[in-house]
């Protein structure tokens, strides 16, 4: 049986392209999991009267829990660490951040 060069590069191609294949579903399934996760955390959207950045109703705001800790860090006047909390535990910009603080 004689060696066909054609086949070998052929087959090296498939094996290629089955690899990026993997590597593409393994890429799409973290993006969704990120999207899924940026989604679950609080939402802001402009008020139409104000043009100001009002968080949505409370009953859609993110855990009491979450909220307490950042009102504790408020009450004792550390804004700026209530701030960087939220935007670490939400995932939140700063401007985001600093307009959910101040909604508390």
């Amino acid at each position: 049986m004689e060696f066909n060069y054609t086949t070998a590069v052929l087959a090296l191609i498939v094996f290629s392209l089955m690899l990026m294949v993997i590597r593409l579903r393994f890429d799409v399934r973290q993006l969704r999991e990120e999207i899924d996760r940026i989604a679950a955390g609080p939402r802001f959207h402009r008020s139409p009267a104000s043009g100001m950045a009002d968080p949505e109703p409370r009953a859609s705001r993110p855990a009491a829990g979450g909220e307490e800790k950042l009102r504790d860090l408020v009450a004792r006047g550390r804004k700026i660490e209530a701030i960087k909390e939220a935007r670490e535990m939400y995932n939140m910009s700063l401007k985001d951040a600093k307009d959910y603080v101040e909604s508390l």
